[in-house]
């Protein structure tokens, strides 16, 4: 394992019904974190998150879960264009894994699809994205745990506690980068252990 290897985790906040039927929800939240194994170690993560305008009302229910309210959005939004210069500006002067960490997957295509319906360049990610979910699913399934949950009980079945407000976009993209980097350490130490066990039979 590369140690001082840097990834970014994305989050996004989308403006979506409370039973899920809104067709393409519009992002009104941005967040990244960005870090190495090393950083993650040494809580030294960074993070960051941008409001976005949906151009239309935010819906109660997502104003309830994230706290995002229109008048955020009116006070702190910024052009998508904005947005797509400053994440690829962190991904280069990071030198950032091409493919970002996400929980659940998607979030990375959805930030694409709205850059291309405003034209904006993003030559950013690549066609996949690293889920730490069902990386976590997978590891409970094997060890014949419940898979339920979200990424705060992910987190504690990990002994990790979330740090700062779930539904943010930026806290979640800390927490689901700080999962990913204890399972990829977990996940190091088990072929350590097996390399071990190989060279003693």
């Amino acid at each position: 394992m590369d140690k001082n290897k840097k990834y970014l985790a994305l989050d996004l906040e989308l403006n979506n019904a409370e039973d899920n039927s809104t067709a393409k929800p519009k992002i009104i939240q941005v967040g990244v974190a960005i870090g190495s194994f090393l950083d993650f170690q040494n809580d030294n993560l960074l993070s960051q998150k941008w409001y976005l305008n949906p151009e239309e009302p935010i819906f109660e229910f997502i104003t309830r879960l994230t706290g995002i309210t229109n008048a955020d959005i009116k006070k702190n939004a910024v052009p998508h264009a904005q947005v797509a210069l400053e994440i690829g500006a962190l991904i280069k002067s990071h030198e950032c894994f091409i493919n970002p960490v996400v929980w659940g997957g998607g979030d990375s295509a959805e930030l694409k699809s709205e850059f291309r319906d405003r034209s904006i360049a993003f030559p950013h990610f690549g066609r996949r994205w690293i889920d730490a979910k069902t990386w976590f699913l997978l590891n409970a399934l094997a060890n014949g745990k419940n898979p339920n949950g979200g990424l705060s009980s992910a987190l504690a079945a990990c002994k990790l506690s979330f740090k700062g407000t779930p539904h943010r976009a930026d806290d979640d993209a800390l927490n689901t980068l700080r999962l990913f980097f204890e399972l990829l350490n977990r996940q190091y130490k088990m072929h350590q252990l097996l390399a071990s066990a190989k060279q003693i039979s």
